[in-house]
């Protein structure tokens, strides 16, 4: 390590450069997708020329097999006859010209570069020269490869132009000369050049050859003798300046560069723009030394020697106690037979006294310093072995051996002195301490979960959650003032007329609200969004155009300082603390710093979406939390469905839990059909007792039970249990269904979610289960009108486009938040926005708002919400139930027929019947599923299961 950390050091000092960046640009990006995306359409072209069959499809026939033998298929075919038929068999080269083309541009790193329109357009025309001169050369010279030219079109039209006038051979010299005119334009190599370079190498072969047939001494080897003597010099004049060149004066400096300038009253200077000079001074060169070779001398090597050799004589010291304190506990373990624990100093104390005794003193370790001879430091013993000789092993007791934590339980030679009882105790106190020593895990890592006290609160408390120190709320109204008074300068510089009437200083943001003179536009100022921001100096401004209640249009700015919103703030407010409702979740807070909360009954579900890394999972988190802090097990259940297996697996084994955190997305469906089903049944229990919502329900169990007169479970009958009556109906709690990720959930199950989902949002509302949907791909194809008309509360954290913002909330703006928690919320049965910052749950406040319910009792699970048990009620509109499909009419006939020629092909009962494939392979799968038939076998055929006429069953 220590080699390799000298190797980029010494790399580092010498070249003055940094190793290049690991990611690429935006520019670099593109481009290099661009060169995959030609290599592959490259090699589908390819491809698609070799296995060119004449039989295929294409442009020059009007009739062909059913069976096509290209490897590119339909398209292969067609991309293949339309090459031949205009290159010829030049078309064999058009993806290698593909490759090298995207290539060259590839390299081509630098963006900001301008284009020589001039060079560009030279090679463009060369190559034009070259592809006309190749294929005219090919017509002339090569046979016609199948049905086609060898030069194709392009050398047969100029072929019938060249060869009446100058006929072959005339045709061919000009076609070659004007091959190699192209050949100079496109690649810019002189012919020339090229014809010396050959002559010289000629000459040269030719004048070695000449000498080493006389046996004389080729005369190339003195000038690379020279060469070298002078590599010699420059290195020897190289190694006698070892000090850095003194750096000039300021004045001087200045002088060179007007740009430089002081900085300070140490003589430090700055530079304002990037520039490379070919040189480095002394003080870019200590910039590019790490800080811990910074001490402020010039032999920043040597000195990094002697850290090192510093760094190992601590290492050998290190070890060297190690040892000693194993000793100790081997000398402990022979004196009392006891383990004793070496975080006692006492104890240490004690032994290492008697152990002084004993042991020889040894001389003390000395580490030469010598610089960057530090390659052999693995192979030094880290302690001296001898140490191990000098303790004298008492005949009584065992001899003492060093070793590691990893304690062999093997037996003890005691002497007959010791009784069994001391031996038994003293191997079970070795074992205590190997199992202490194998239960320290790392902390780190997921521990295991021990049996934590109950809480004596009935719910969690704030001392859970992180709380910040004692933050003050300091506004610099000059600041605001100014920046007021430059907001109204910048909008007259765009003709707009407008005056700050109140300013809004909140957390994250600032909002300024205008009023505009009399006939300016609105959209005048949305349209300049962003040159106001860039005027401003911003990240990103948002333009409220509408303020509820005034007649003034806001402009929301990003402020200096971002304060962060943390979770315990906003659930220690008054307005989350008032809230009766189970289902109370917390947003964040306002640009006024009020906390947002919001009852999920009433929305009644949810849509969550943005980017990566916008908030979004830190946001459901936020939403759970708090409704772990209003509600207990008996009022709200949670099902959860975490595609990604991360975000919601903390919460497994809570007491709200109706099933298992949901990882997989087959099972994730079964989970949406249960709860339809659930919804369904909590339907008729509600129109028999004759209320509209579950609310209604509770309280009029409350009352019956109260009454004297408790409710039994009208939908109960004989036969569905062993009871001998309907069992007392009980609270129904409200279900929470978060999917983390239903994109995921739809792209592998498909369009049946898409349904459940419309399904639940439709009708769940009354039944108390609420739907809290995330996702980060706001697209059409995920965030379905469907889904959409029937979630009317939306959150829309950070964005790309303005095209995704209006796909979540119907309107721009979500593509302006600064990330990070800031989002944009659309209340329910309400079109205007409301900026939030979101609150932030750390991953300690999660796990110990957890533990705490993990405490309090386990979760209990409901049988059946995975396992997909369908029943009428779960069925979607035009669903059927596996078991009632109807037999098609001819399936007796289809079955004597099978049985009597002992083949079940869907080709034969199609041909026999005279049906459609379709028809023909549902009646077969039903012979399938009635077992007269088995499964297609490897090769596609299926055995008929079912005896044969007259035969005996047995």
């Amino acid at each position: 390590m220590f080699k390799e950390s000298k190797n980029k050091i010494e790399t580092t000092i010498k070249t003055g450069e940094a190793p290049r960046p690991f990611r690429l640009n935006g520019s670099q990006r593109l481009k290099e997708c661009g060169l995959i995306l030609a290599v592959l359409i490259s090699m589908l072209l390819l491809v698609a020329l070799l296995t060119f069959s004449p039989a295929d499809p294409s442009w020059s026939q009007t009739a062909w097999g059913m069976h096509i033998k290209n490897a590119g298929g339909f398209v292969g075919a067609y991309v293949a006859d339309t090459l031949f038929f205009t290159f010829g068999v030049l078309a064999y080269l058009v993806p290698f010209l593909l490759i090298i083309s995207s290539w060259v541009y590839y390299r081509k790193k630098d963006s900001g570069e301008p284009i020589d329109f001039m060079l560009w357009g030279t090679r463009v025309l060369g190559l034009v020269i070259i592809v006309l001169t190749s294929c005219g050369l090919a017509n002339i010279n090569a046979n016609d490869i199948w049905y086609f030219s060898s030069g194709g079109v392009i050398g047969d039209v100029l072929t019938n132009l060249a060869l009446p006038t100058l006929n072959v051979l005339g045709s061919t010299l000009v076609f070659l000369f004007l091959w190699g005119a192209g050949f100079t334009l496109l690649t810019g190599i002189s012919w020339l050049r090229v014809v010396e370079w050959l002559g010289e190498k000629a000459i040269g072969g030719l004048t070695s050859l000449v000498n080493r047939t006389r046996g004389e001494q080729d005369e190339l080897i003195e000038p690379i003798h020279n060469i070298g003597v002078a590599k010699d010099d420059w290195l020897e004049n190289s190694n006698q300046q070892n000090s850095l060149p003194e750096e000039p004066a300021l004045e001087e400096r200045q002088a060179v560069d007007p740009l430089m300038e002081s900085t300070s009253s140490a003589g430090t200077s700055k530079r304002k723009f990037n520039i490379h000079v070919p040189e480095a001074s002394k003080q870019e060169r200590k910039e590019s030394v790490p800080n811990f070779l910074k001490t402020g001398t010039d032999s920043a090597p040597d000195e990094f020697a002697v850290e090192v050799v510093s760094q190992e004589v601590d290492l050998g010291k290190q070890n060297l106690t190690a040892t000693i304190e194993e000793l100790e506990r081997a000398a402990a373990v022979q004196e009392n037979l006891a383990v004793v624990d070496p975080l006692n100093n006492e104890e240490l104390s004690s032994i290492h006294q008697d152990l002084e005794s004993q042991i020889t003193p040894q001389e003390p370790v000395v580490i030469e310093e010598t610089p960057w001879n530090i390659e052999n430091d693995a192979e030094q013993p880290a302690f001296d072995d001898t140490q191990l000789d000098q303790i004298e092993p008492d005949d009584k007791h065992i001899e003492p051996v060093i070793s590691s934590f990893d304690i062999e339980e093997e037996p003890l030679e005691i002497g007959s002195s010791e009784t069994d009882a001391d031996v038994q105790a003293f191997q079970d106190m070795v074992s205590e301490a190997k199992n202490a020593v194998k239960e320290k895990q790392n902390p780190f890592l997921m521990q295991k979960e021990a049996d934590l006290p109950v809480p004596e609160e009935p719910m969690p408390t704030l001392e859970l959650l992180y709380h910040p120190e004692k933050r003050e709320n300091f506004i610099d109204r000059e600041a605001l003032e100014n920046i007021a008074r430059l907001v109204e300068a910048k909008l007259a510089d765009y003709k707009i007329h407008a005056e700050v009437v109140d300013i809004f200083p909140g957390p994250v943001i600032t909002r300024f609200e205008l009023d505009l003179a009399p006939g300016v536009k609105v959209s005048r100022i949305s349209s300049l969004s962003m040159d106001l921001a860039r005027s401003l100096s911003a990240m990103a401004v948002r333009v409220v155009e509408v303020i509820p209640g005034k007649p003034y249009v806001g402009l929301e700015l990003p402020n200096m300082s971002r304060q962060t919103v943390y979770f315990s703030d906003v659930v220690g407010s008054p307005q989350f603390e008032d809230a009766k409702s189970p289902t109370t979740v917390v947003l964040g807070q306002d640009i006024a710093g009020d906390a947002v909360v919001a009852d999920l009954a009433k929305m009644p579900h949810v849509l969550v979406a943005g980017t990566t890394g916008s908030g979004k999972s830190v946001g459901v988190n936020v939403m759970i939390l708090s409704m772990l802090y209003k509600a207990t097990p008996e009022e709200v259940r949670f099902i959860m469905i975490d595609p990604k297996m991360l975000e919601l697996s903390v919460y497994e084994g809570i007491p709200h839990l109706l099933s298992e955190v949901v990882t997989d997305m087959k099972d994730a469906s079964n989970a949406l059909r249960w709860c339809v089903g659930e919804m369904e049944r909590r339907y008729k229990l509600m129109s028999a007792l004759g209320v509209r919502n579950i609310k209604g329900f509770n309280d009029k169990l409350k009352m019956a039970a109260e009454a004297g007169h408790p409710i039994h479970d009208p939908l109960w009958q004989e036969g569905d249990s062993m009871d001998q009556e309907a069992p007392l109906l009980t609270n129904l709690p409200y279900i929470v269904v978060i999917v983390d990720e239903f994109a995921d959930l739809m792209m592998v199950v498909g369009k049946k979610v898409e349904e459940l989902i419309a399904r639940l949002a439709q009708k769940a509302r009354a039944a108390g289960i609420h739907l809290i949907l995330a996702t980060q791909r706001p697209s059409v194809d995920v965030i379905t009108g469907l889904i959409k008309a029937n979630i009317p509360t939306r959150v829309a954290f950070t964005v790309s486009t303005k095209t995704d913002s209006r796909t979540i909330l119907d309107q721009g703006g979500a593509e302006s938040l600064l990330g990070m928690g800031d989002m944009l919320y659309l209340p329910p049965g309400s079109s205007h926005t409301v900026r939030v910052h979101g609150a932030f749950a750390s991953d300690d406040d999660v796990h110990a708002v957890v533990n705490n319910w993990k405490a309090r009792g386990k979760p209990e699970y409901v049988d059946g919400i995975t396992s997909g048990d369908q029943s009428p009620e779960t069925l979607l509109p035009g669903e059927k139930m596996e078991t009632e499909e109807e037999m098609d009419p001819l399936f007796d006939q289809v079955v004597e027929h099978v049985v009597e020629t002992r083949r079940g092909s869907v080709s034969g009962v199609q041909r026999r019947f005279k049906i459609g494939y379709n028809r023909a392979a549902r009646i077969v799968e039903q012979l399938e599923m009635q077992g007269i038939v088995s499964a297609p076998g490897h090769n596609g055929n299926r055995e008929v299961l079912a005896p044969a006429p007259g035969r005996d069953m047995n």
